[in-house]
């Protein structure tokens, strides 16, 4: 009888071990897919920032240019053959020894105008 009580004694402490060890494998499965899961999260992460990096790179290379060009333009804007161009495009002025010759064309109608002038004077008689 003791036999038999120390086999009973010594399976149920396999018994509770291989549940433990069960548990203890089914944590360290769920930590070890949980660290795969939280590290590609990570790397998305950071292919997402690399390509924010370029983006804003690439718009600040383009914001340069654009700086560059509008010096450049400023630049050219104080010569005096872009002043001179300035005044008599835009405002209308003549250099030295020269006539300026403003044609005035006569102010078109649209059509649409033209038809809402037609029906309010039809309006007109009509009320008449």
């Amino acid at each position: 009888m003791p036999e038999t009580n120390l086999n009973n004694n010594f399976n149920k402490d396999k018994k509770k071990k291989k549940i433990q060890y069960s548990l203890l494998t089914i944590v360290l499965i769920i930590c070890i897919i949980e660290l795969f899961v939280s590290s590609m999260q990570n790397i998305n992460k950071n292919i997402n920032f690399v390509s924010k990096i370029k983006g804003l790179e690439n718009k600040r290379d383009e914001e340069y240019d654009k700086n560059r060009q509008l010096k450049s333009e400023i630049e050219n804007f104080n010569s005096e053959q872009i002043l001179e161009s300035i005044a008599r495009n835009n405002l209308k002025m003549a250099g030295q020894n020269e006539i300026l010759i403003i044609i005035n064309k006569p102010k078109t109608i649209d059509n649409d105008e033209e038809l809402k002038v037609n029906n309010k004077m039809k309006h007109k008689k009509n009320r008449k």
